[in-house]
């Protein structure tokens, strides 16, 4: 038995495109055959309408609605002949995927979860009801969606220029990436955060031919502002053959050395070949006595370049302005406090190992060192804000079931998530993740506003790409994370781990302690308990009285 409400079309022009959005209704019913293709006569029933009138089900079919980009096939639909007004099921659209949100006199139909691919806009009317004419306002709706998710890439990918960003796709050169409509749009991110002056010429030189051939390296600093860790330089090398790029965070310049040979063990071993060449400017972190007297040792030949000229270092140079250019961008859009810089280049370098480049054909750096192409569908808008969650083994029965969190970046030793707790101040790795991407956290308020939701898990065949026998995204990890007290992640907790904090209750902030407080509530398990407990046995009496 199906159930259909009473729908009234006055002050609606009748129209056969015309459907109406009805909560009452219990399956999609339309009374013209000739709407439907993929006809089933075989399916019959009875409908009870809202008069509690019988009427019979001839058939279930589909109906196509075009659209500029697709065609969209709403299915199990039931043919219901003599109904004057096609029906749209609320609750069966629900079970197919759709997201419905009601406010402001209108409703808005998603296409999944994350409120941001919009099917289409429904005013409501005069008398209460929600027409929609499908093969205008879905076609409308759909070709908007199609332009977000191009404006949603672009700024996953740190405000990648469009040309570079349809590049990946025509070249298949990463896995995950819808296709990309060009939008000519200013991006106020993009227009603060990038230089405009020309870059400098580049030299015609002949070019590494394997990994580790030649390392081109510059240090980029100070900032003006501080990480939490201390630092204010960052460190990169440039591997002249792949184009991949690794980055470090210095206190101070004399770090160079121990970084340099960190780097140099660790990629020699993680990729089989052996650095050869080392391509500086000819500052004092790189011509110390123990410096040269290290690539002495280890055979490295030195290449500097003369001085005042730093455009013969370009390959350096211009990396590190890209890293700084996109860092910006990152910041700007939502906001992020500059002593967040750090996080922002670690994530920039990321993001460019898996983005085209003029030097490589058809290929990512990422590709180009590992073997294989990146899977970009885990990619997140930097900064956004998200709700990490938490196992139950490691909360009790009254507390939330995740942390409200800022987007800072992706794990180098796990496959996860950087998420920066906004109530403990501490960056956590964590998979589970529910994003806001639209949305971003008021560090001045300390507010976020309404946040539109997507579910997000990373999962091993996302970033099967990654798995490469190079476990090289070891390099990226930012050495301030020691400071800034990382907790375990998930997954590497085990199973029932309770451990017990013996923080001094003066280290401890506000929120903890609040926290803690609220383990002391514990529910009874059983009448008996109860029964024992003063409290709760007044609270019975209480509620027998009300019965």
């Amino acid at each position: 038995m199906f159930y259909a409400s009473n729908v009234s079309g006055a002050g609606v022009t009748r129209d056969e495109e015309i459907w109406y959005l009805d909560s009452g209704c219990s399956n999609h019913m339309t009374g013209k055959e000739d709407l439907l293709v993929d006809i089933d006569k075989k399916v019959t029933a009875k409908v009870e309408m809202g008069t509690g009138q019988l009427v019979e089900v001839t058939g279930k079919g589909t109906i196509v609605v075009e659209t500029k980009a697709s065609k969209r096939h709403i299915k199990e639909i039931m043919l219901v002949p003599g109904l004057k007004e096609n029906l749209l099921s609320v609750g069966q659209m629900i079970e197919h995927g759709y997201y419905l949100v009601f406010g402001d006199h209108k409703v808005e139909i998603y296409n999944d979860s994350s409120h941001t691919n919009l099917v289409a806009k429904v005013q409501m009317k005069g008398n209460r009801s929600f027409p929609l004419k499908l093969q205008a306002e879905m076609h409308f709706a759909y070709r908007a969606s199609v332009d977000h998710s191009t404006d949603l890439w672009h700024r996953r990918f740190g405000h990648l220029n469009m040309s570079s960003l349809k590049l990946l796709k025509e070249h298949d050169m990463v896995v995950g990436l819808p296709e990309i409509k060009e939008d000519r749009q200013v991006c106020e991110g993009c227009v603060l955060g990038k230089k405009s002056r020309e870059a400098f010429p580049r030299e015609a030189i002949s070019r590494a031919s394997t990994p580790l051939e030649l390392i081109h390296s510059d240090i980029c600093g100070p900032m003006q502002t501080v990480t939490k860790a201390g630092n204010r330089f960052f460190l990169t090398f440039i591997d002249d053959c792949t184009r991949m790029c690794w980055v470090y965070f210095l206190r101070h310049k004399s770090e160079a050395l121990c970084v340099f040979k960190k780097f140099k063990a660790t990629v020699e071993l993680q990729s089989g070949y052996k650095l050869k060449q080392l391509r500086s400017d000819r500052g004092g972190e790189y011509t110390s006595v123990e410096f040269e007297r290290f690539c002495d040792n280890a055979g490295i030949e030195r290449q500097f370049t003369t001085p005042y000229t730093p455009q013969q270092n370009g390959v350096a140079e211009r990396k590190n302005r890209t890293i700084v250019e996109m860092a910006k961008c990152l910041m700007l859009e939502k906001k992020i406090p500059f002593d967040f810089w750090a996080e922002a280049v670690n994530t920039s370098v990321y993001i460019l190992n898996r983005c085209p480049t003029k030097a490589l054909s058809k290929k990512t750096p990422f590709e180009a060192y590992g073997g294989r192409k990146p899977g970009i569908k885990h990619l997140k808008v930097f900064g956004s804000l998200c709700y990490a969650h938490v196992p139950k083994q490691q909360r009790q029965k009254l507390d939330l079931a995740s942390k409200r969190c800022i987007f800072l970046g992706y794990g180098s030793c796990e496959k996860g998530y950087r998420l920066y707790n906004i109530e403990t101040e501490k960056v956590i790795i964590s998979r589970d993740v529910i994003f806001s991407e639209n949305e971003c956290w008021d560090w001045n308020t300390k507010k976020e506003t309404s946040v539109n939701i997507q579910l997000t898990e990373i999962r091993e065949e996302e970033q099967g790409a990654e798995g490469s026998s190079y476990e090289f995204e070891e390099q990226l990890e930012v050495n301030e994370m020691p400071s800034l007290n990382i907790e375990i992640s998930d997954q590497e907790r085990e199973a029932g781990s309770q451990d017990v904090d013996h923080t001094p209750l003066k280290y401890k902030s506000i929120a903890e302690i609040y926290e803690k407080c609220n383990m002391c509530i514990i529910e009874p398990e059983s009448f008996e308990e109860a029964a024992k407990d003063d409290s709760w046995k007044k609270a019975m009496e209480v509620e027998n009285h009300h019965d």
